[in-house]
């Protein structure tokens, strides 16, 4: 549950950390079996955290598109890689796309989407997202750099 003025619950605040922290040790490991970089992309992914579409991490399809709007509901995320940095683009509960870099402003680790919110499980920092992903809690000292994005013919693409 929130608590008044953006701020987050202790329960939540611990429930996030847990998370994103069982999160990226599992990004780890899977790094670490994970062999080269290349590869056809074929292997079974982990799917991201909670709330993050499928194929996170994939390269943007088609004519530059990031994604196909339809892959992404409402409340959910997709990660990307823009220009080889880790990215993320998040379809609000208003309908609109919005993207963002997705390393911390802070000490530049990786944030996660996570209950509506980009958290970073290094220091906790959060972003809102909807609010052009401005600091709600944690030490970064700005928000996350925004990558701007348009929707065209169904797909999500880098503006």
């Amino acid at each position: 549950m929130e608590q008044g003025s953006g701020q987050i619950s202790r329960r939540s605040f611990i429930r996030l950390g847990t998370v994103l922290g069982v999160g990226a040790a599992s990004a780890s490991v899977l790094a670490a079996c994970g062999g080269g970089t290349g590869g056809d992309g074929a292997g079974g992914g982990s799917g991201g955290g909670a709330g993050a579409a499928e194929g996170a991490g994939r390269p943007p399809s088609g004519e530059g598109a990031i994604v196909a709007a339809s892959e992404v509901p409402r409340g959910e995320a997709f990660q990307f890689r823009d220009a080889g940095r880790p990215a993320v683009l998040v379809h609000l509960e208003s309908g609109e796309f919005v993207a963002y870099s997705a390393v911390c402003t802070h000490q530049q680790c990786t944030v996660a989407y996570q209950d509506g919110r980009l958290a970073c499980p290094c220091h906790g920092s959060v972003f809102d997202p909807a609010k052009g992903a401005e600091v709600v809690a944690g030490p970064a000292p700005r928000p996350l750099r925004e990558i701007p994005v348009r929707l065209r013919d169904g797909r999500v693409y880098r503006a």
